[in-house]
């Protein structure tokens, strides 16, 4: 066998056995996002109080805040995480103060 074509198929098994670890390693690195401390408290706030699984509510939470950030008043932060998840407005309101009490501490309104 020459050496041109045993470097092929030494390159050709270093190509098939890169992309089998990559796509190996790759899904399971990425998935579970770990949870943050702040994570964890607004979930303890909010779960069963607000309808949804928890990336639900950690997303409603995050809209929360950036709503508030954008000048948006807390009421009207209310109605629209209420209407967007079909939700009643003391459940929306439970989202926005954990909200407050974790993600955006700082956020007006």
């Amino acid at each position: 066998m020459s050496t041109t074509n045993r470097c092929g198929r030494l390159l050709a098994a270093t190509i098939t056995a890169g992309v089998l670890l990559g796509a190996s390693v790759g899904p399971a690195a990425a998935w579970p996002i770990p949870l943050t401390a702040e994570d964890n408290a607004f979930l303890g706030a909010t779960r069963g109080k607000f309808p949804g699984n928890d990336d639900q509510l950690l997303t409603a939470g995050r809209q929360a805040c950036r709503m508030l950030y954008s000048g948006q008043p807390a009421n009207a932060v209310i109605d629209s995480i209420a209407a967007q998840y079909a939700a009643a407005p003391g459940q929306a309101a439970i989202v926005l103060n954990a909200a407050r009490g974790t993600y955006c501490t700082q956020a007006p309104g």
